[in-house]
């Protein structure tokens, strides 16, 4: 039997269109789908569209939130975003639960009882979520982990940038610091990127209260390796990790041992196709490797949302 508590999926979505636009090829179903094998089926579908998006179309786009266009894969790249806006306001956190929102990259919303925070979030609309959001933190300065638009309307509005470049009240360069923002716990580590940039990356641990129990999401953004990590908690719920940038994420899963790793950064279009833009087959692999340590994985898609409820999500091997 594999340790630790289980998650399950929500399958409710508000159904949104795009004026003028070709639906993005069904994608959208991914949002629903419970079997694995129609799963596997549309993610690939969505890494055919990605391979033949290249980079220079995906930051033309990127860059220009009022940019429109006839690329299925991007059109469900902004649909994504349209759909997370809908959510958030219509879903109810009861207590004992989390509702985690998957946007993009290492892109999350999380959702609890009583507050709504982001976790390097990159869209080109990310703005969009400010009202939506209490605060938000972020790993490290690279622009595929934060939206700036986005942070200076938090900023203006008041609201905590937990990060170690945005300069507000919630900015550390401390090797480690602890922030307690409403109710929230947030213990911020520090860790090499790669062996250039050193101290770079700001690994946290967030203790989120949901009434009789904590969510506990550990986030190690584009740490390189897992010696850097270290657990303040008894238990992780959730644990984000990037498996292509040197860390090998399996190690780092032993080390923090949390009840479900999901692996992302895959699938990031502002890198070139051929490089450093990590496939799904990526995540399969590392999750071949999991099961081998009999450790639990999940491979979130864009827009997905998920319910922590401290049983099950749908998929999880």
């Amino acid at each position: 039997m594999v340790k630790g508590k289980l998650f399950s999926s929500l399958v409710c979505c508000a159904a949104i269109s795009l004026a003028g636009a070709e639906k993005p090829a069904g994608l959208s179903q991914l949002w629903l789908e419970k079997d694995q094998t129609r799963r596997v089926k549309l993610q690939d579908q969505m890494q055919e569209l990605i391979d033949r998006t290249a980079k220079a179309e995906f930051d033309a786009f990127d860059h220009d939130p009022a940019a429109v266009t006839g690329n299925v894969l991007l059109q469900f790249y902004d649909l994504n975003l349209d759909k997370i806006k809908a959510d958030i306001p219509e879903t109810e956190v009861v207590p004992g639960t989390a509702v985690i929102w998957y946007l993009y990259n290492m892109g999350f919303i999380i959702k609890t009882p009583t507050v709504c925070f982001g976790v390097d979030i990159h869209h080109r609309r990310a703005v969009e979520l400010a009202d939506l959001l209490d605060f938000t933190v972020i790993t490290h300065n690279h622009d595929d982990h934060w939206s700036m638009p986005l942070l200076e309307k938090l900023g203006h509005q008041g609201k905590p940038v937990v990060s170690n470049f945005f300069p507000n009240q919630y900015y550390t360069k401390a090797a480690s610091y602890t922030h307690n923002i409403a109710g929230v716990t947030i213990y911020c580590g520090e860790a090499d990127h790669n062996p250039k940039l050193k101290k770079f990356t700001m690994p946290m641990e967030i203790v989120c209260p949901t009434g009789d129990r904590n969510f506990v999401f550990f986030t190690s953004g584009d740490c390189w390796s897992h010696e850097f990590l270290e657990k303040k908690s008894p238990v992780i719920h959730v644990y984000a990790v990037h498996p292509r940038n040197g860390m090998k994420a399996v190690n780092a899963a032993g080390k923090l041992a949390p009840d479900v790793t999901f692996i992302v950064h895959l699938q990031e279009m502002g890198h070139d196709v051929n490089k450093w833009r990590w496939r799904i087959t990526d995540g399969r692999n590392e999750e071949a490797v999991f099961k081998q340590h009999n450790q639990r994985t999940y491979l979130p898609v864009w827009g997905e949302k998920i319910l922590w409820d401290g049983e099950k999500i749908n998929g999880c091997q």
